[in-house]
């Protein structure tokens, strides 16, 4: 029963079914679907010492308890009790939740479409509302010359919860998807991504999000990286995405031009936020010498800017800033070394599938290569973003595990094969 309730639970947490339909909030769904799944979870992994002693989930159980223990040491406990500690827990479970329901390539298969599909709905749903209505869902402002100007952005949808910026990442973060699973698939993979990518990189353009495109910029360098042949498929995606790039922004009015322009030219609408995004994170720096082997307190980013640097209660928007605050110099290097164990636990997956003879074509294979492509964005990304308590990392991990995992149980029959024989 975990797989099937792990399922109901990633399509009420990624479509938010308790906005969409008040009776489902009324008696806490979510709340109902998070306990139960993880308690049957609990049940089945008693008897799983294989998934239990992976390094990824041994790192993570080191920064787990390490977050609870430093509780009484860090600045603020009361505020991470009270505001962040039950947040943070709702979305690490997630690894554990991942880890243990999802059992076989079978139902890791099904639940990889299933949140795919959740995130692409997300990604479009807005897209749909903007044509159709006129949404936008959000307005950034901008100091140009003494002289005020707003540009309408679009963020998630109104059952949703993403700001423009967010919203760019989902976007991005199922491009690698759509390309290992569908492109890579056959050609009718090759026609639903085409599909589904042209209008998600158009709506990835609407929100005026620079850190989106970027972010955008490095997923496909990352496939060409871990391409076989990197020289010829560089040439083959330039001849590809620029064209493409420059149709799609040519039917950007002039306002959300001048946004992406302000990258390279600090002097039109929209560079001093640029500016004043880089500044607020040099001074914010300066907090981390405020209790700094155990930092503030989990999630207390904006008590610490208002406190410490004054002025500003604005949350830290960049993951390692953010984690240095938070958890100090201890709690970073925990968790960058659970990070480190996802590529790890990636790159071994991958090497075992290669030394067992599967080829390109291989589902595990290539939703491993995506899945990379995906770590190796969010690194980039989260330079310019939060995500401490946030799902992604915890959601991503369990999925490295679950590949490893898979793969090392393929190689276990393939080496008892002989013996059988």
């Amino acid at each position: 029963m975990a797989f099937p309730i792990l399922l109901l639970n990633i399509l009420s947490y990624f479509l938010h079914l308790t906005a969409r339909v008040p009776v489902l909030g009324s008696f806490r769904f979510d709340l109902l679907l998070g306990v139960g799944s993880l308690l049957l979870v609990l049940i089945q992994q008693r008897q799983d010492t294989l998934r239990s002693g992976e390094e990824t989930a041994r790192r993570l159980y080191w920064f787990l308890l390490y977050i609870l223990l430093s509780l009484p040491l860090v600045t603020w406990p009361g505020s991470v009790i009270q505001n962040n500690l039950t947040e943070w827990m709702k979305v690490a479970i997630l690894f554990l939740l991942v880890v243990g329901a999802v059992r076989t390539e079978k139902q890791l298969r099904l639940f990889i479409w299933v949140f795919l599909l959740c995130q692409v709905f997300r990604a479009l749903e807005p897209l749909y509302l903007h044509i159709t209505t006129g949404y936008w869902g959000s307005i950034a402002y901008s100091h140009t010359d003494g002289v005020m100007t707003g540009l309408n952005r679009l963020s998630g949808a109104p059952s949703d919860v993403v700001n423009p910026n967010q919203l760019a990442w989902v976007i991005v973060s199922t491009i690698p998807y759509l390309f290992y699973l569908l492109w890579q698939w056959n050609k009718w993979g090759k026609l639903f991504m085409v599909l589904l990518a042209l209008p998600s990189i158009y709506a990835l353009l609407l929100t005026g999000s620079r850190s989106g495109l970027l972010s955008f910029m490095v997923v496909i360098i990352g496939i060409v990286l871990l391409s076989r042949n990197r020289r010829r498929n560089l040439v083959i995606t330039l001849l590809v995405v620029l064209p493409l790039g420059i149709l799609l922004m040519g039917q950007l009015s002039s306002d959300m031009q001048t946004r992406y322009l302000s990258l390279v030219d600090s002097t039109v609408a929209g560079g001093d936020t640029k500016l004043g995004r880089i500044n607020g994170m040099v001074k914010q720096f300066g907090t981390i010498s405020h209790n700094p082997l155990f930092g503030n307190g989990l999630g207390t980013t904006r008590e610490a800017n208002w406190n410490i640097m004054g002025g500003s209660s604005q949350i830290t928007h960049n993951m390692y800033l953010e984690i240095l605050q938070s958890t100090g110099i201890i709690g970073f290097s925990l968790f960058v070394s659970y990070v480190v164990s996802i590529v790890r636990s990636l790159r071994k997956a991958k090497q075992i599938l290669v030394l067992k003879g599967a080829s390109g074509n291989d589902w595990l294979m290539r939703l491993v290569s995506a899945t990379l492509v995906w770590v190796i964005m969010d690194l980039f990304y989260s330079f310019s973003c939060f995500g401490l308590i946030s799902w992604e990392w915890y959601f991503f991990g369990g999925v490295a595990t679950v590949c490893h995992a898979l793969a090392q149980e393929r190689e276990d029959l393939h080496n008892a094969e002989p013996e059988l024989a």
